[in-house]
């Protein structure tokens, strides 16, 4: 490591590089109860300014979990990593843990949508499970019906009432493209009059940062049903309650 004075204490740029080739370098900082870890916030701000989503949904918590595990956390108006004040006698100990983090930290960005997507898939059928027990079966990568083979659904859910013939096609939205195939199936049911079959298309994040706002007009205006699911999981699931006509909630 090279370690060299600056206005607020000391610049440590370390051995590793990242992405870039530049070293990972963090700052030590004198602090009123002693000193503090932190880096320039450059790195968690330049993750936000290309789109990548690190305030909720999977990379927010892989990323809060990474920096409790350094004791570190990061500022929300600054975008700095930092750690609490602390004694400087811990120092050594200290910097190697908040080091650690800052590199872990930068497998955020090797966090694939497959990885999100796949997450966001076991979430939406645990909350389907866990709300409507043995009163729906969940197919996983399946179709409405025979004859919407062209339109596979990422999720199909059925109730298990006797004579029940109800299906709703699910489609995990994290991208434009699932939400144009949702939107293509949900107008083909239409077209062809289909009220065995609801198409639903469940947004992961409110946000949508990865939806246009163009697609989601055009979804919209066209009576998409497009629950959106991260922070409000109970809703979503009671919007595929109503198109299922599951109107009883499962103890």
């Amino acid at each position: 490591m090279q370690v060299r004075p600056v206005g607020t204490g000391f610049a440590v740029s370390s051995a590793f590089e990242d992405g870039s080739g530049d070293r990972i370098t963090f700052y030590i900082a004198d602090d009123i109860d002693g000193v503090r870890l932190e880096d320039d916030g450059d790195y968690l701000a330049n993750l936000i300014a290309r789109d990548i989503p690190i305030t909720e949904g999977t990379r927010g918590q892989l990323l809060d979990s990474i920096l409790d595990q350094g004791r570190a956390f990061w500022d929300r108006e600054t975008f700095e990593i930092k750690t609490p004040s602390f004694e400087e006698s811990e120092l050594a100990d200290r910097a190697i843990r908040f080091l650690s983090s800052l590199i872990r930290v930068r497998d955020l960005e090797l966090v694939t949508r497959e990885v999100v997507r796949s997450t966001f898939r076991e979430d939406v059928i645990s909350a389907i499970t866990s709300r409507f027990k043995s009163s729906v079966i969940v197919s996983d990568n399946g179709v409405i019906a025979n004859d919407f083979a062209e339109f596979p659904a990422d999720l199909v859910v059925r109730p298990t009432t006797p004579n029940s013939t109800k299906a709703a096609g699910i489609y995990l939205v994290n991208s434009g493209d699932k939400l144009n195939e949702a939107l293509l199936a949900h107008q083909e049911a239409q077209i062809e009059g289909r009220d065995d079959l609801a198409v639903i298309a469940m947004i992961e994040e409110p946000d949508m940062k990865v939806i246009s706002r163009k697609r989601f007009q055009r979804a919209q205006n066209r009576s998409l049903p497009m629950p959106i699911f991260r922070g409000d999981e109970d809703a979503a699931m009671s919007l595929i309650a109503r198109k299922l006509h599951l109107t009883q909630r499962v103890a």
